[in-house]
């Protein structure tokens, strides 16, 4: 898990946690019991999905398929070239994304 994987379910258990509480503190004044279950509910259930969604997103292949995107519409791809024991991953992506075995990387 690296360093934004962790942040992002911290950023996400912050909303759970104060979910829980504006739910029980207003509940038992205001609602009857079918929205008390809804509500005990609907919080945490789409926080539980964006954690998921961020998890998926902070994935080396999400970071890498989207940089391998051009920048804006009739700008060519970026050329992405990434270490040989990323070769799998390299296969997995558009043709701009490429291991330093297929590529030949000159430096300026």
């Amino acid at each position: 898990m690296t360093i934004d994987q962790v942040m992002a379910l911290l950023r996400q258990v912050m909303p759970i946690v104060g979910t829980m509480l504006t739910v029980f503190g207003l509940s038992s004044a205001t609602a009857n019991n079918i929205v008390n279950l809804i509500m005990t509910g609907a919080g945490p259930t789409i926080t539980l999905a964006s954690i998921i969604w961020s998890f998926i997103a902070n994935t080396r292949a999400s970071i890498m398929a989207a940089a391998a995107k051009p920048v804006a519409p009739g700008v060519p791809a970026p050329m992405i070239v990434l270490p040989p024991q990323e070769a799998a991953l390299a296969q997995a992506l558009p043709a701009n994304v490429n291991t330093s075995q297929t590529v030949s990387v000159v430096p300026k």
